[in-house]
């Protein structure tokens, strides 16, 4: 009877000894979570151009792409195209790349150590409309040139004061802005677009723009506006015109 319960009690010991023994899988191979090494970077492309997002991710298991645009996940198809190297580097290319293409776009790279995510701003350069207060729309030049360094919005170094002129007169609005890329300028009156004309003269010089009325009338009295746009943005500043 002895020594049936002395075999028994060998035979639980061995088995505990079994089953609390760890994977060597599981020790060997330690998981490491992803990491950019390379992140994607914004871009600004000209409509109808070729979009490319380019990055590299580390991590162990290899960390698995998905690409993200206003929130919603981005699928390949007939224009988008998700490529991923067992390297660690991947893209997305968006060909003939349209008006509704741009937004932030979020890259997450996820394996069993955790997630990793980054964003990015894709900018199609000459599609921004401008109404000119009107309701008249137009498409505005836009410097195309890609834009490597990021761009910036317009901004006013200097506004447009107010101007108080005797009836033909002359006299001018100035303004100097900053943007990159080159914002486009264009001055209003009340709701109208001005042009050159002989009695309105629009210039620049040495980086300021200028609006030089000329034989001022009683009716040219009124708000006159600098609007100015680029692909990053717009921006405008108005001044009052008196003529006594």
């Amino acid at each position: 009877m002895g020594d049936v319960e002395l075999v028994t009690s060998t035979r639980v010991s061995k088995t505990t000894l079994t089953l609390g023994r760890p994977s060597p899988s599981s020790s060997a191979l330690p998981t490491e979570p992803p990491a950019f090494t390379l992140p994607p970077r914004n871009a600004s492309i000209a409509l109808g151009g070729t979009a490319r997002l380019d990055g590299k991710v580390r991590g162990y298991p290899e960390p698995q792409i998905t690409w993200y645009k206003n929130g919603k996940p981005v699928t390949a198809g007939d224009r988008n195209g998700i490529e991923q190297s067992a390297r660690g580097t991947f893209s997305l290319v968006i060909k003939d790349v349209q008006e509704d293409d741009g937004g932030k776009y979020t890259c997450e790279a996820v394996n069993d150590g955790g997630v990793r995510q980054v964003t990015v701003e894709l900018t199609v350069e000459g599609v921004i409309f401008v109404c000119d207060f009107s309701g008249r729309f137009g498409v505005p030049s836009v410097d195309s040139r890609p834009s490597i360094w990021g761009e910036s919005p317009p901004k006013f170094v200097t506004k447009p004061s107010r101007l108080i002129l005797k009836e033909g007169q002359g006299g001018k609005f100035s303004a100097k802005i900053t943007g990159r890329p080159q914002p486009q300028v264009i001055w209003l009156k009340d709701d109208a677009e001005l042009k050159q004309s002989d009695h309105f003269n629009l210039f620049e010089k040495s980086g300021i723009h200028f609006l030089e009325i000329q034989d001022a009338q009683l009716e040219d009295s009124g708000m006159y506006t600098c609007s100015v746009v680029n692909s990053a943005g717009k921006a405008s500043a108005s001044a009052e015109l008196t003529v006594q």
